[in-house]
């Protein structure tokens, strides 16, 4: 691939490369033009949705109306928010604590708008039911899995979680780990993921917030970097409001390095709405706008940051 130089006018270009070389690997322009889709509309690679019609949508065992905060999430409503950032497609992540494995609020809404929304579902990382359970979700509209990172160091071992990345593969569909997301979480997860996407190259693995690994933590950062070697390994830069205030200034470093270990063609930007606002300042627009000018990028790297490479992901 050509090597680029990172735009980075209007920054303090030491500042934002923090000692690190901002060169990045940019696919050819034929491979550009598939993958971005329309010019200027972009994808939203992390957002939650749900219901309170409890009749039509049940709550996960345990959980009830009062759980849901706030008591809606529309997937509509999420488009017409982000419409002013032009902003035309989602991707739809299960609310595992809401819901369960009960996807069906997202595939109706994504049936409801034709290609405006992608699903990322769940079947349960110990579930034996798991891998069917994939092929039936897919059938309904689910393209990608989420997995959490408990126990993670079973899973390279585990016949059901072997066979899930198995299925994906063969299938085109995503595998999606949320990691290190809380205490109870491996912290060693990506070595974990390293393991399991060495052993299926032919997966698609699609991390969620940068792995949750948090500005100057160099060692978890480092295995962030090395996973980029697996080609099929894609990193969702979003969920910003675990990482720093607005405008996110901490980030920039980590994702100049990210950004040149996967080139932009493997990176998403996500909100993660509503998480993204439970706490102020952090709001859409902030979140929108490290990427979208924060970052010095050119219109083409700006690109795939916000629409290709989740097109590539979850629209194909």
């Amino acid at each position: 691939m050509k090597k680029k130089q990172l735009h980075t006018s209007g920054l303090d270009r030491r500042q934002f490369l923090a000692g690190t070389t901002a060169a990045l690997a940019l696919a050819s322009a034929p491979g550009l033009a598939w993958a971005k889709g329309e010019a200027g509309s972009w994808v939203d690679a992390h957002c939650h949705a749900w219901s309170s019609d409890l009749s039509r949508y049940p709550m996960n065992k345990g959980r009830t109306r009062e759980d849901l905060k706030p008591t809606d999430v529309s997937a509509s409503g999420l488009l017409q928010l982000e419409k002013p950032l032009r902003v035309n497609k989602i991707v739809l992540v299960q609310h595992i604590w809401y819901h369960g494995l009960d996807s069906s609020y997202l595939t109706d809404a994504a049936k409801e708008h034709p290609g405006q929304f992608a699903v990322v579902g769940a079947v349960g990382e110990t579930n034996e039911q798991g891998p069917a359970l994939m092929l039936e979700k897919k059938a309904e509209g689910v393209k990608g899995f989420r997995v959490r990172g408990f126990g993670t160091a079973d899973w390279v071992a585990s016949p059901i979680m072997n066979e899930m990345f198995k299925v994906a593969a063969n299938e085109n569909l995503n595998i999606c780990p949320l990691i290190r997301n809380n205490a109870k979480m491996d912290d060693d997860a990506l070595l974990h993921i390293a393991a399991l996407c060495d052993k299926h190259p032919q997966t698609r693995v699609v991390i969620d917030h940068m792995g949750t690994v948090m500005p100057g933590d160099d060692k978890q950062l480092g295995r962030l970097l090395a996973l980029a070697k697996r080609e099929n390994v894609f990193v969702k830069v979003s969920g910003f409001n675990k990482f720093d205030l607005p405008p996110y200034d901490k980030l920039k470093s980590q994702i100049a390095k990210l950004i040149e270990a996967y080139g932009v063609e493997r990176l998403m930007w996500g909100s993660d709405l509503p998480v993204l606002e439970y706490e102020k300042p952090h709001n859409l627009q902030a979140s929108f706008d490290l990427i979208n000018s924060g970052l010095g990028l050119s219109a083409d790297e700006k690109q795939w940051l916000l629409a290709g490479a989740a097109e590539k992901a979850f629209f194909s």
